[in-house]
């Protein structure tokens, strides 16, 4: 057995038998709803089952994602598409969504689920979270070291799942709001624009160019470790994760064959390695983030080539078409065959340990002529055509001076391999029994409104305190700097703590004296210890997402920006609802260094920056140097103190970022009036959803 499973994706069932055909030993997939890649082809039920049927003939697996964020409204049609996909003996789910893991685990509570890479699980914490709330497996953020990835699987019991080839995303898979709030199409929801691939212009706070003008500092190489097998298999990686659900059949065929060529190590033909390059790659490839080197020599700097099918040699175009209609490997069968003067021929097939017997039609008669012989017999059972079977073995007991017409042994044959082939890829579950309710509405207590204010500067928190907000959310950092001066101010706080932090062990939490909001999916765990929120970066949509992480400890939970006011009061929870109402929220959070990449040194300031778009838009880039991670912030503010009303909140967050103390005194008095804006800004997704 080999010691990595090979995933290859596909976006239509040609590509997952090319994909299958070629190696892979699981393929992942995405129905036509629910799925994070909404514009490929994706599967009908039809394919779906097809799908499955294929692959556990060929002992392969199918992985279904069911990986976006899900509305409360979607939920029924939801449990009804994973009970098709339960029944219809899908191997595992790929899931996002907290909500998603909530209802499989209610009715689901045998159905394989897997940690998709959306929930931005990149350390031991949330690994070990992961295991306890019952996810078989991980797949890991995109951006850690093999020796972070050594030291998971070192302290986690649980498997874990690696992108090795494709396309990489400049933000953490998740956290990525950016062709959302530019263009109104989510990722979470399965439809990103990919704005990462546009140019743009770095400049300093006052608007002074930093970086040569409109470079693709954000479009990221393709990753490729064909040659880390053994660095992988040190890592006790569990599967080799191929992306790619929106290419070629070629494309799948051609990486799917040569990694599974390498599966096991050895030195790669510079040929392989071409075919890799030339069936699709951004200016060649990267390693990513496995060597923790980053800088600009990861990205696809100077132009846009996404248009990289248009210098494929004639070698790498015929290999692709050759490897595309490769067929696979036939199940071998054995054959057991016995005709009796007077009674019909019966066929006994078997393979993989299974067995199927058919009985004919026709009774054997004698001969009058050429006697029906052995050789006769096996020849036409051996002509197994177009099935995936091939006869390796034959036993026959043939009375003597017998007669049997050789449509009958055909068709009998045929009957047999058909029923085995069903035998060998059938359903080993029936349809669930547990019901399905979705969860009732709550009557919405009203208290007054409470303000809070995240502050990224000591100026904003002295401001936040002065203009009056019942709480002051400072970022871990900023308190570590000035817990002494924070600790003694007569006002209420809690410390939010990094999206990204490589262990929470690494996080000094003991010199926090109250409530942390937890920014990604590891914090949770820490709810049995202290007052713990959930912050809006761990992606809560829905009611029974929200209901999940207050079950986790979660006393507050500020709802994901993406969802509409009329779908934020639809979530129903026990725990405080907190919505975001002011301030450029975070678009991205970056590991590749823009800064880094822009100059092409190291040049991180305690200002920030900014990113200007081909349109002039400029986007604030803050550099957190602890982390050594970007969060590039959106353009404009959302304001919404006009538009309050029957959000059914029981907070509103604010969001400075770039806002001197003037600014947020005039914005906490502007709330409190109801007064409409002076200044440019957006409703984000509260009217418009996505």
């Amino acid at each position: 057995m080999s010691r990595f499973e090979i995933l290859a994706p596909a976006g239509s069932l040609e590509t997952l038998i090319c994909a299958i055909n070629n190696g892979a030993d699981a393929v992942y997939i995405g129905g036509q709803d629910f799925s994070a890649r909404k514009n490929a082809v994706n599967f009908s039920k039809e394919d779906i089952e097809a799908a499955v049927k294929y692959a556990h003939l060929h002992d392969a697996k199918v992985y279904v994602t069911v990986n976006t964020l899900i509305y409360d409204s979607e939920f029924e049609s939801l449990y009804k598409f994973i009970d098709f996909l339960y029944t219809a003996n899908v191997d595992a789910l790929i899931i996002q969504d907290l909500g998603v893991l909530s209802l499989v685990k209610e009715c689901f509570p045998d159905f394989e689920v897997h940690a998709s890479t959306q929930m931005t699980i990149h350390n031991i914490a949330g690994a070990r979270l992961a295991k306890e709330l019952g996810f078989k497996r991980v797949v890991l953020s995109r951006e850690l070291t093999f020796g972070e990835i050594k030291n998971i699987s070192e302290n986690v019991d649980i498997e874990l799942e690696v992108f090795v080839h494709g396309a990489l995303c400049m933000s953490y898979s998740g956290q990525c709001l950016m062709s959302s709030f530019i263009g109104g199409r989510s990722g979470n929801r399965g439809d990103c624009a990919q704005p990462c691939r546009l140019p743009y212009t770095l400049l300093s706070a006052d608007g002074k160019a930093v970086s040569a003008k409109e470079k693709y500092l954000l479009s990221l190489k393709d990753l490729c470790l064909i040659d880390e097998m053994e660095a992988l298999a040190d890592c006790n990686v569990t599967s080799l994760k191929i992306e790619g659900r929106m290419k070629s059949s070629e494309y799948v065929s051609v990486v799917t064959s040569i990694y599974n060529k390498y599966r096991d190590g050895g030195k790669v033909q510079k040929s392989d390695y071409s075919a890799l390059e030339a069936i699709f790659s951004r200016s060649g490839f990267t390693k990513g983030y496995t060597d923790a080197s980053t800088g600009r020599h990861m990205l696809n700097y100077e132009k846009n080539n996404d248009d990289v099918y248009q210098n494929i040699s004639a070698d790498v175009k015929k290999l692709a078409g050759e490897l595309k209609n490769k067929p696979h490997d036939p199940i071998p069968f054995d054959a057991h065959v016995s005709v009796k003067l007077g009674s019909p021929m019966v066929l006994t097939v078997s393979a993989k340990g299974k067995s199927v017997t058919i009985e004919g039609g026709v009774n054997a008669e004698p001969a009058l002529n050429a006697p029906l012989t052995e050789e006769r017999v096996v020849s036409q059972i051996a002509k197994s055509g177009s099935t995936p079977f091939a006869l390796s073995d034959a036993v026959t007991d043939i009375a003597p001076d017998v007669s049997l017409p050789i449509k009958e042994i055909n068709n009998i044959r045929r009957d047999a391999l058909s029923a085995l082939e069903d035998k060998l890829s059938a359903s080993k579950r029936e349809r669930a029994d547990i019901p399905f309710a979705l969860k009732k509405k709550s009557d919405f207590s009203y208290k007054p409104l409470r303000f809070n204010a995240e502050v990224r500067t000591m100026e904003q928190f002295n401001a936040s305190v002065k203009a009056g907000f019942d709480k002051i959310l400072v970022p871990y950092d900023l308190y570590k700097q000035n817990k002494d001066y924070i600790d003694s101010c007569e006002c209420d706080f809690a410390v939010v703590l990094p999206s990204i932090d490589r262990d929470i062990h690494d996080l000094d939490l003991g010199i926090i004296p109250g409530e942390v909001y937890a920014s990604n999916f590891a914090h949770l765990s820490l709810a049995s210890e202290r007052k713990v929120s959930a912050n809006y970066n761990i992606n809560v949509f829905n009611t029974y997402s929200a209901e999940f992480v207050k079950s986790l400890g979660a006393h507050t939970i500020c709802i994901s920006p993406e969802v509409t006011l009329k779908d934020f009061s639809s979530v129903c929870t026990s725990a405080e609802k907190e919505a975001v109402v002011y301030g450029r929220l975070p678009l991205m959070t970056v590991q590749n260094c823009v800064v880094k990449s822009a100059m092409d040194i190291c040049g991180c300031k305690d200002d920030y920056y900014l990113l200007k778009d081909r349109k002039g838009i400029c986007f604030p880039v803050v550099a957190n140097k602890g982390a050594c991670t970007n969060t590039i912030y959106n353009s404009l503010p959302i304001y919404m103190a006009d538009k309050l009303d029957g959000a059914n909140a029981d907070i509103a967050r604010f969001i400075f970022t770039i806002e001197t103390a003037e600014e947020i005194s005039a914005i906490y008095r502007m709330y409190k009036n109801k007064e409409k804006p002076n200044f440019d800004f957006t409703r984000g997704h509260y009217f418009r959803g996505v």
